[in-house]
């Protein structure tokens, strides 16, 4: 059947030529901005018909804005581009293109193309499973494009905002936003949207189980999918009701659905509608204990949700691969299937996302208040009864705990404990997880574009991409080994390797492995250390914890500037401090940084990015080492990082 549908499609394109030639004869014959203009907007028309035609399209309209140093509609087209490979299911294409949107949005400090590239950001963090994540870009957008009455943008974000609860299973919440989104659409006779926001408030009815309602409005959506020429829509609608006759046990209608739905995914190449047929299909196949054709469209899933990235139908292709072995009787085959759906299922819906998530509605509906009064009394009294109920309970419980577990009250203790580091650790992970994808999707993107458009590139930009893949590279280098040095630590796989050591030469030879970064901002690195300082000291937590002081001091300093090393004695304590002259961090950055559950993000002075990672691994070492680390700093004047350890003579 897909090769069919290949066939009749280059059949399509090669009956279509002549009217691209004839676009093509007609702007050339324009200026220059008109040109870019008539490429963009074609661009955006043929999105959901010819994918890779808008790609083309798109690409050209760039060249054309570079050529001409017009970049009006830079940023519009960037985001244009990133929606096309959204749709085409290379999500770290779609990012690369949306962070492009933003950075040009924001030089050229056009608002509207901000929200629209916050709000594609948030689309990327949804269909990447980081719901929480998208949600707070998209509330962002609609911030904006609510002071800018922007009622396209609005529409946009309240829909994007409904997904999120849809998701979430929060249907109460998810068909508000619909219905707020399906307005302002009807408002401004935007058909194609209007259909969108129709098709998931028909999905929410129907997980309300409100099935005349899912119907009837599934019924409006398809003939203005219809209506506006939107195949996509259309392909929605048939998988929405392909869901709806699977729960209501009508399998040989879901069964139908479900396969016009995939034909025309597969018509205008939308992944994610594809993948999610695939397991439709799968799943209606099962319930027909036809195990065969199940399996093959859950093999289809599970690869394209594996080059794709969607990991939430990923996890859906595993429930379903258990469901099948468990049927068969291959139990261990079921428990690992199992246990890879528990692992993705804990990832996207954890505790903490859910808690994250709901702190974001809490906080855009109070920054709302004064629009949405009604909506914010009905929010704030279901937190008032919930706040009380939870306080009676909680009294409850604890008057109860008292009576009965009193006895254990130091293993309680113990246990929480271990509970509240475990819980720490495991956000430290998830920080990590998401530091190191930014890197190596960033990668793969740069990459991506050096394949395809090299022989298009001048070479000022293919010598920029691949500078960037070398800086990026040696970045994803640095946090995996800073991420495989934390580790060893927590399993007790470092231990305390005291030898004689010249401090001078150790931080002189620190100081060198430097050198090249210090001179690409002109820092001159000053060695403040007696010829003779012999001391007894790990050589490699010593290296460690100097090396990430002296590249925290050139990241975070002003060019043209100095950072002074330094080594001294007191008492019995050695002192070794690293001093820069730049940034510096204010009290809140301070307590944070530190703390191994709290992701602190932090820009240098030219734009270098810094996690805190490596000063965290300074913690952990300066503790082994029965040391301390000291900081001192103030913003824009510079910090002092100090490790203190006892002295012991070399």
């Amino acid at each position: 059947m897909k090769s069919l549908f290949l066939v009749l499609f280059s059949i399509s394109l090669l009956f279509a030529q002549p009217n691209i030639d004839s676009f093509y004869s007609v702007i050339s014959k324009q200026p220059q901005p008109e040109q870019i203009t008539k490429l963009a907007n074609a661009c955006w028309e043929y999105r959901s018909i010819t994918p890779h035609l808008a790609l083309q399209f798109g690409k050209e309209s760039l060249q054309k804005i570079e050529a001409t140093h017009n970049y009006k509609l830079k940023s519009t087209v960037l985001n244009y581009l990133g929606v096309i490979y959204g749709n085409l299911g290379k999500l770290d294409s779609a990012f690369f293109y949306y962070k492009e949107a933003l950075n040009v949005a924001t030089t050229n400090n056009d608002e509207t193309q901000i929200a629209y590239s916050l709000n594609n950001l948030g689309d990327y963090y949804i269909k990447s499973a980081l719901y929480s994540t998208g949600l707070e870009k998209i509330m962002h957008a609609y911030d904006i494009f609510e002071r800018l009455q922007n009622k396209q943008g609005m529409a946009y974000s309240l829909n994007d905002i409904g997904e999120i609860f849809l998701i979430q299973q929060d249907f109460t919440k998810a068909l508000e936003y619909f219905k707020r989104s399906c307005d302002i659409r009807l408002e401004l006779k935007d058909k194609r949207g209007y259909a969108k926001s129709l098709i998931n408030l028909a999905n929410t009815y129907d997980n309300l189980k409100q099935i005349d309602k899912a119907l009837e409005t599934f019924s409006v959506a398809l003939q203005a999918s219809k209506e506006a020429d939107y195949i996509k829509g259309q392909g929605w609608v048939y998988t929405g009701l392909a869901d709806l006759y699977l729960r209501q046990g009508k399998y040989e209608l879901a069964l139908q659905n479900s396969e016009k739905a995939l034909a025309l995914d597969l018509k205008i190449e939308n992944k994610y509608g594809e993948i999610i047929n695939y397991n439709r299909l799968a799943q209606i196949y099962i319930k027909l204990k036809d195990h065969t054709k199940a399996r093959y469209y859950l093999g289809k899933a599970k690869t394209e949700s594996e080059l794709s990235g969607h990991i939430d139908q990923l996890m859906i292709a595993y429930r379903h691969f258990t469901d099948i072995s468990q049927a068969e009787g291959n139990y261990n085959e079921a428990f690992n299937f199992f246990r890879e759906y528990e692992t993705l299922n804990e990832r996207i819906f954890s505790q903490q996302s859910l808690n994250r998530i709901a702190d974001l509605q809490l906080a855009f509906v109070l920054e709302k208040k004064d629009r949405e009064n009604e909506m914010l009394k009905r929010d704030l009294a279901y937190q008032k009864n919930t706040r009380n109920y939870l306080i009676l309970i909680s009294l409850l419980i604890f008057g109860l705990g008292i009576l009965v577990v009193s006895k254990y009250k130091a293993g309680r203790k113990t246990n929480l404990l271990l509970q509240e580091l475990n819980n720490a650790k495991d956000s430290f992970f998830s920080i990590i997880a998401h530091d190191l994808k930014g890197p190596i999707g960033a990668v793969a993107n740069l990459a991506e574009i050096l394949h395809s458009d090299y022989e298009d590139l001048p070479d000022t930009d293919r010598k920029r991409l691949i500078t960037s893949v070398s800086e990026t590279s040696i970045e994803v280098r640095r946090l995996l080994l800073d991420l495989l040095t934390w580790a060893n630590t927590q399993k007790g796989g470092m231990g305390l390797n005291p030898s004689s050591l010249n401090l001078k030469a150790l931080l002189d030879s620190s100081a060198r492995s430097n050198m090249l970064m210090a001179k690409n901002k002109n820092l001159k690195l000053i060695l403040e250390v007696e010829d003779n300082f012999l001391i007894t000291a790990d050589k490699f937590i010593l290296e460690t914890i100097a090396g990430n002081f002296i590249n925290n001091a050139i990241k975070f300093s002003f060019p043209d500037n100095k950072i002074v090393i330094a080594a001294n004695m007191d008492e019995k304590m050695v002192h070794v401090s690293v001093t820069d002259f730049g940034k510096g961090m204010n009290t809140e950055i301070l307590d944070k940084l530190m703390k191994i559950d709290t992701k602190v993000t932090t820009i240098g002075t030219k734009g270098e990015k810094g996690t805190g990672l490596g000063l965290k691994i300074c913690k952990e070492f300066a503790a082994l080492h029965n040391g301390k680390i000291e900081i001192v700093t103030s913003p824009d004047k510079g910090s002092k990082f100090t490790f203190s350890f006892p002295y012991i003579a070399g």
